[in-house]
């Protein structure tokens, strides 16, 4: 993550996002989310969720990695699409999402 943030030329028109990983793995995901926020960037997004994981599990990995990220910064989840998720997600701190679900459907 340093590299980008040092190759990252246009701070003024683009943000640059840290991408928290780890699975299902709490402590890979507080170690990854501590290590992300060192850098201070403009926000934060939660990947590596296939949206196939239990929903308890899944719910439990999102509330852990919001209240490892900065609440005054944007936080993304990366692939959620479902409405509950977007609900719940919503309701656990996240602030932005994409998925391709909507466009697949429709």
């Amino acid at each position: 993550m340093s590299r980008c943030v040092k190759a990252h030329k246009r701070p003024k028109d683009q943000n640059l996002f840290a991408i928290v990983q780890g699975g299902l793995q709490e402590e890979l995901r507080k170690t990854c989310a501590q290590e992300m926020v060192k850098r201070d960037l403009p926000g934060y997004a939660i990947g590596g969720l296939s949206g196939g994981e239990d929903k308890n599990q899944f719910w439990r990995i999102i509330s852990l990695c919001t209240d490892h990220l900065p609440k005054h910064k944007p936080r993304y989840a990366m692939g959620i699409g479902y409405a509950t998720d977007l609900v719940v997600c919503s309701a656990l701190g996240v602030d932005m999402y994409d998925c391709v679900y909507p466009t697949r459907t429709a």
